[in-house]
């Protein structure tokens, strides 16, 4: 059992050469099948197939090593750089302009792992003057709270 042939389909074998390639090529830039075949314009099963071959699984461990290969090359390079990056940021943070060393501070800060919040997600409470003020209270009530003034905005 299997397919009878029509004589109606056509072949472009060059082009099925270079989709299986590509469908390669985003599967070891991490794209999902789904998206694979979204952006190629063939079908999921076709991505499978390709995918689960023998000779695709040969090919894609070979990219995916040339892949992290690199990686680790430019990994060991960053590091040696950020040495040389630290010496010609210490003169800015000394004598620097106030606005390079904020710069060059936030920048530091950021590539430690302190970033700045950049989006608050949540509500915030809006309180009005006559909430302050019992709140205020509350708090004297309970000698959380020492005489305060109430700043006005």
């Amino acid at each position: 059992m299997g397919r009878h042939p029509t004589g109606k389909r056509k072949y472009n074998i060059e082009h099925l050469w270079d989709q299986h390639h590509e469908i390669m090529r985003l599967a070891v830039m991490g794209m999902k099948s789904v998206d694979i075949a979204a952006q190629l314009g063939v079908s999921e099963v076709m991505v499978s197939y390709t995918l689960n071959s023998p000779l695709a699984m040969r090919q894609l461990d070979l990219l995916r090593a040339t892949r992290d290969a690199g990686a680790v090359d430019v990994a060991k390079r960053i590091k040696e750089l950020a040495a040389l990056a630290v010496e010609k940021l210490e003169p800015i943070l000394e004598d620097g302009s106030e606005s390079n060393k904020l710069k060059a501070i936030f920048g530091l800060l950021d590539r430690a792992g302190h970033a700045p919040v950049q989006r608050f997600q949540g509500s915030m409470a809006v309180l009005t003057k006559d909430d302050i003020m019992e709140i205020r209270d509350r708090a004297r009530m309970i000698g959380a709270l020492a005489e305060a003034p109430l700043i006005e905005a």
